[in-house]
């Protein structure tokens, strides 16, 4: 009830036109665009293309794209590229307006951070607050519309999307350890002792605040779904464990798989970021003393990373993001998040007959989009429930 009231503020909040914003004219309005639609006879995906340097590949075609669907080619019937600094906003405008004179619709880019201060340590802690500090600063643009949620709730000042950068930073400048959160072993708690990655009641524990965490996300996604265009969720966390030590997580996976579904429904990519940078999982001086069991021990220390990173590789890559993990740049992982935001391409193709169900029965389909260059890189939802959006 806490996280549906709390998010309720924010959809609220995006939904609100203030006076001002009714009586202006300037800023002209974006055409609504569904991002990804099902329906009996067609499916819209967006798709990003870049080259082997990851700068964006704007010139393609229909007859450029491939489309599998379960592994079988699909006709693509339309293809557009949809560019974010377009002229249908006049950025120059919006810088000239005050901020509390624009709409959701005005928005250039619509950006959700969630910090996972639940579950993370007082390092990490300290790493966001100045990523996210620099990124208000350097990064945020006018027009853009954003929103910072930590998954904790601890924060007396409810979360509100804003075009202003100062009301950004001030939401970040309240960022805290938060005192109720739990490390476990998916989230690289230090390892010393084999039995860590076993215990019972700490696995328990991990795996009912990983929960709670990733309700928080799908909250932010359900609440943005009302909005325009191409969204995104930053998460801003420690990792989840999809596999772990001794540890039933197909909860965490079946819960993983609705929050893509609810992503991919509501137009929004997740892009995931590690706090932790680059983390020596290497023997300690501790383990000196046996170096058998310091070899296992950082083994195992690797593995506890892994597991966790895979929970954010996963999220991301599912929904057409990606994860910047084993970095200590977390300003710059920010940047090349915001970047990626350049634009995509809309892309559709007609399923075969039945393959979208209306009664809510369809199964899942997995998708693979080509391009037919050699060199170039594609992402994009790696697949969906059949049934229809429209």
């Amino acid at each position: 009830m806490r996280h549906s009231s709390l998010l309720a503020l924010v959809l609220t909040a995006c939904v609100a036109a203030s006076p001002r914003a009714q009586q202006s004219a300037r800023v002209p309005e974006r055409p609504d665009q569904p991002i990804f639609r099902l329906s009996v006879s067609l499916v819209q995906l967006d798709v990003v293309v870049t080259d082997r340097h990851g700068r964006h590949v704007t010139n393609l075609g229909r007859d450029d794209f491939e489309v599998y669907q379960d592994g079988r080619p699909e006709p693509v019937t339309a293809v557009s590229y949809v560019d974010a600094a377009d002229d249908w906003v006049d950025t120059s405008g919006l810088a000239a307006l005050p901020v509390e004179s624009l709409r959701p619709r005005d928005a250039r880019r619509v950006m959700a951070v969630v910090v996972d201060d639940l579950r993370m340590s007082f390092e990490s802690i300290a790493q966001a607050r100045y990523g996210l500090k620099k990124f208000a600063e350097r990064e945020f643009r006018a027009g853009d519309l954003a929103v910072l949620v930590t998954t904790s709730g601890g924060s007396q000042h409810p979360p509100v999307l804003t075009f202003s950068p100062l009301v950004l930073k001030a939401a970040v400048g309240r960022l805290g350890y938060s005192l109720w959160g739990v490390r476990g072993a998916s989230a690289l708690d230090p390892v010393t002792d084999p039995r860590d990655l076993a215990d019972g009641y700490d696995n328990f524990q991990e795996r009912t605040f990983a929960l709670s965490s990733l309700e928080r996300v799908e909250a932010v996604i359900d609440s943005m779904q009302g909005l325009p265009g191409r969204k995104s969720v930053t998460l801003v966390s420690e990792g989840f464990s999809l596999f772990g030590f001794g540890m039933d997580n197909q909860l965490i996976r079946d819960f993983m798989r609705q929050l893509v579904d609810h992503a991919n429904r509501a137009g929004v990519v997740v892009y995931a970021l590690d706090p932790r940078g680059l983390v020596v999982t290497g023997p300690m001086a501790a383990d000196a003393v046996n170096p058998a069991r310091a070899a296992q021990l950082s083994m195992m220390r690797g593995a506890a990373l892994r597991e966790s990173q895979d929970g954010l590789r996963y999220l991301a890559g599912e929904t057409g993001g990606f994860a910047v993990v084993d970095s200590n740049d977390l300003a710059g992982g920010l940047r090349k998040i915001v970047t990626d935001q350049a634009g995509y391409y809309l892309v559709g193709y007609q399923p075969d007959a039945g393959t979208v169900s209306t009664d809510g029965s369809g199964r899942y389909r997995k998708l693979k989009v080509k391009v037919k260059s050699k060199g170039l890189r594609v992402r994009t939802r790696s697949g969906f429930y059949a049934n229809a959006s429209e």
